[in-house]
């Protein structure tokens, strides 16, 4: 746990939000909120651990928390999914937990109604398809199985735009400033993955050059940009076929 807390960073709109709460005499609501937040992120953290993914830090935002992996992107699309409902699987747990002491008598109606609301609004709003989100992040991980990691990385963008166009369509957001203040962090990090994309799948690339993965199914393609997460490939090249180690040297050593 010590370790976990040295990694926690709190994300300057969190803590807007939070003074704005304290302010208002709303503190309570700041314990709770903050705490389905802390366990949320812990599940993400423990799973983690458990499949040996370093983790960097763990951000608070008003809207919840990131947790921050240092990783090769070629990492286990399962496990990785996994890692993704880690955090909505112990939060779900810790609000049993809670559903349990409020039957026992041992929290009062109004802190319960709090974990509830608060609790619903999270999930509904963590499973929404937009990145950072774990919605978005389970939506790049399941397009990553049936689409080229290339491709799935750009759709996600696309569907993260859209989903965040919808919401702004919607009344949901009205005089709810703190919402106002999460779509701009969201659109904040949907514009710096965008800026990244390039890298992240060149860094894709470098890795199946150095490394030697294996995976239960291959594919016969024509262009690196086609390229599956989960898949061997073999490269068609002037009616010869080549395997993915050989066609990467060829790019990788062609490059100045």
């Amino acid at each position: 746990m010590k370790n976990i807390l040295t990694k926690i960073e709190f994300h300057y709109t969190y803590i807007i939000m939070a003074l704005g709460l304290v302010l208002t005499g709303h503190f309570i609501n700041l314990i709770v909120f903050t705490s389905l937040i802390i366990i949320h992120e812990l599940g993400h953290y423990i799973t983690s651990i458990i499949f040996k993914y370093k983790v960097d830090k763990i951000i608070i935002y008003p809207y919840g928390g990131v947790t921050k992996l240092n990783t090769i992107i070629n990492t286990n699309i399962t496990k990785d999914l996994l890692v993704a409902v880690s955090g909505i699987i112990f939060q779900t747990l810790y609000f049993i937990i809670i559903f349990f002491l409020y039957k026992n008598n041992i929290i009062r109606e109004y802190t319960y109604n709090l974990f509830l609301l608060y609790h619903k609004s999270m999930l509904i709003f963590n499973l929404l398809p937009i990145l950072p989100l774990d919605g978005g992040k389970i939506l790049n991980l399941i397009l990553s199985k049936i689409i080229s990691f290339n491709l799935s990385n750009k759709l996600t963008i696309y569907i993260s735009l859209i989903t965040i166009i919808i919401f702004l369509q919607s009344n949901t957001y009205q005089k709810n400033y703190s919402l106002l203040l999460t779509i701009g962090v969201l659109l904040q990090n949907i514009y710096k993955f965008y800026t990244n994309i390039n890298y992240i799948y060149n860094r894709f690339l470098l890795e199946r050059y150095l490394y030697n993965f294996t995976y239960k199914r291959t594919k016969l393609i024509k262009d690196k940009n086609k390229m599956y997460k989960n898949r061997i490939h073999l490269f068609k090249k002037d009616k010869k076929i080549i395997s993915e180690k050989e066609y990467l040297s060829n790019f990788f050593n062609k490059k100045p």
